[in-house]
């Protein structure tokens, strides 16, 4: 029969005393209380909703974008007043039967200001609307009292005509004055070429400056879309009587 020490024996009765101790509690303890969900706890109060305008807060209310189809890169130079008004059209729409002879001035900037500084006076831009042949002049601003006229003939210098420019305030560039001009071409069908021309006078402190395009003055040719049309019709007609 096998022997059993004291010492086993002690601890196999601790060993159920801890364990019918154990039990014991986990009886007396109360059951946790179930957590409802969705129940808010108190102490959490729920945050209101504010409204905030734009302009409480020095923003704008309403937000304006324009949308351009055209393209316009940072470093191309806006066009200058005189030469944007050159490209609106006339009103009332007319083809004039004259055309220009001679490139605008401005074309070839580095010229134009090389001829405006020797000559004080030079024609920036011309052009032809309808029955009206107007532009735009450039002077040097040497004085308060200025005279600029352009001297014209229409019938190559037999006779000439001296028609007052009109200074521009609306154009003034610091040192540089501009004044404009504009007079009324004959009708009918058109001269030669050459018969029509025309230079710029700028009188100022009792000295007086001419601009005539380095000699050959400004000069006014037929049209050449009324000469394409009169061609065109003489085909027509050519064609018709065959």
């Amino acid at each position: 029969m096998p022997t059993i020490s004291l010492t086993t024996c002690l601890s196999l009765s601790q060993n159920s005393l801890h364990g019918s101790l154990s039990s014991y509690r986990a009886k007396l303890q109360p059951p946790l209380p179930l957590r409802a969900r969705g129940v808010r706890q108190p102490g959490r109060p729920h945050p209101k909703k504010r409204v905030v305008f734009a302009d409480t807060k020095g923003l704008p209310l309403i937000t304006v974008h324009n949308f351009s189809c055209d393209v316009i890169h940072p470093k191309e130079e806006l066009l200058p007043l005189s030469r944007m008004l050159q490209l609106l059209p006339a009103c009332p729409t007319e083809v004039s039967s004259y055309a220009l002879g001679f490139s605008q001035p401005l074309d070839d900037y580095g010229r134009f200001c090389r001829c405006l500084k020797a000559q004080k006076v030079c024609l920036e831009q011309c052009t032809i609307q309808g029955r009206f042949l107007q532009g735009t002049i450039q002077v040097h601003n040497l004085g308060y009292e200025k005279i600029v006229q352009m001297r014209i003939t229409f019938n190559a210098w037999a006779s000439y005509l001296d028609v007052p420019c009109v200074y521009a305030t609306l154009l003034f560039r610091n040192e540089i004055d501009v004044f404009t001009f504009q007079v009324a071409l004959p009708s009918g069908p058109p001269g030669p070429a050459g018969t029509i021309q025309f230079c710029f006078s700028f009188q100022c402190a009792q000295q007086i400056y001419w601009d005539n395009n380095q000699g050959y003055n400004y000069h006014l040719k037929p049209s050449d879309f009324l000469t394409t049309c009169k061609a065109s019709v003489s085909e027509h007609g050519s064609e018709s009587l065959l």
